[in-house]
């Protein structure tokens, strides 16, 4: 049985990741930055920048013997370069790359112990081919896709599957203002591949990367 814990769970990918892992019959435990009306009792609550929220992490990785971690927490700023303020660039940093990373490494060991694990990062096609105006949310997702690679590297011969997936821009609130927003990709099409992707048997194979760009018909 998979059991999945995913991070960022309140709106968006995150909520939609929830509900297509519990309708393929896997236990999951998502994750909430904070509490609101509606959040189930068997979840984790708390902002990943705070020790306390990775040390709640920790734990129900192992009380739940979870065994498939999506990483999908991440914030997003689109403006000009200039127009950025330097605690908007502390929070981009922070939350998309250095927190991750502290997360990871809980997960990372915990999967290490038991001799297994599969981490799926939802990265981003900017970290891929950046846009222009989003200079600094480019920069962390090539951040994470840098620290990725090299823990797959790491990870050779561990039993632990580290997969990146690089959507493109999808119809999600961090995308509501754009002008194009109808034309985006739908966000329950990139759940259903990362579900997908976690369900999968395959044995002498792995996808180390995904990458989802928008069709656009002729």
């Amino acid at each position: 049985m998979k059991n999945v814990f995913i991070t960022g769970c309140s709106r968006g990918l995150g909520s939609l990741l929830v509900k297509e892992f519990v309708e393929a019959n896997c236990f999951v435990l998502p994750h909430f930055r904070k509490d609101f009306a509606g959040v189930p009792d068997d979840c984790v609550i708390g902002d990943i920048r705070e020790a306390g929220t990775l040390e709640k992490i920790e734990n129900a990785l192992t009380e739940n013997d979870i065994n498939v971690f999506v990483n999908n927490a991440a914030i997003h700023c689109r403006k000009p370069f200039l127009e950025h303020s330097d605690s908007e660039i502390d929070s981009l940093i922070t939350v998309n790359i250095a927190s991750q990373i502290k997360v990871l490494k809980r997960v990372y060991n915990t999967f290490l112990s038991r001799g297994r694990g599969l981490i799926i990062n939802v990265n981003s096609v900017a970290g891929i081919q950046p846009a222009p105006n989003e200079a600094i949310y480019s920069a962390t997702k090539y951040a994470l896709k840098g620290f990725s690679q090299s823990l797959q590297i790491e990870s050779i011969g561990k039993n632990i599957k580290i997969i990146d997936v690089f959507p493109g821009a999808m119809k999600t609130d961090m995308t509501k203002d754009r002008g194009n927003f109808n034309n985006l990709i739908d966000p329950l099409e990139i759940a259903k591949r990362i579900k997908d992707i976690a369900v999968s048997e395959n044995i002498t194979s792995l996808e180390t990367e995904v990458v989802i760009r928008k069709f656009i018909e002729r």
